[in-house]
């Protein structure tokens, strides 16, 4: 694993598993409002290039990407094309997507994009059951090679 992709910054907690949400707490500790949306400076790192122009993800390697927000947040929608579009040039690195988000996944795929989606990897994260059991239907449609579930943040819920 090499890196951390954050294409957008912030999130609306919108389940249990979001009730102590890391990218709050550090946000608070940085005087910054977690719940703020925006478009991250570094939007572009997939492109980008050593001085001795060799890419600065190496091939081969895999990318999470929204490791503080949700790459399926309604508010991403305006940036969301361009960040696929962004992954589909590089189709020699493995982007893991993960989502709380899972009824959105299907409806904001986008149509250009190679069959099955061979560099990306969907991911739903389950903090109990009852997310699983609401979740893994959504990811189970996907027409993609890759799929994965998350188990955390664990709660007690059913």
């Amino acid at each position: 694993m090499h890196d951390i992709w954050n294409p957008w910054h912030g999130c609306r907690k919108v389940a249990e598993g979001c009730l102590n949400c890391y990218m709050y707490v550090l946000d608070r500790q940085r005087g910054m409002d977690g719940s703020n949306i925006f478009r991250t400076q570094n939007f572009y790192y997939p492109l980008q290039r050593n001085r001795d122009g060799s890419f600065k993800i190496k091939s081969g390697e895999l990318i999470r990407v929204c490791m503080t927000s949700d790459f399926f947040l309604p508010e991403a929608d305006p940036w969301r094309a361009e960040a696929f579009s962004l992954m589909a040039q590089r189709p020699d690195v493995i982007f893991y997507l993960l989502t709380k988000r899972a009824r959105r996944m299907l409806k904001c795929l986008p149509r250009e994009y190679p069959a099955d989606f061979p560099n990306l990897s969907f991911n739903v994260s389950a903090e109990n059951n009852e997310a699983a059991r609401r979740r893994l239907p959504y990811l189970l449609e996907l027409p993609c090679a890759h799929k994965g579930v998350m188990c955390a943040p664990l709660t007690n819920a059913a």
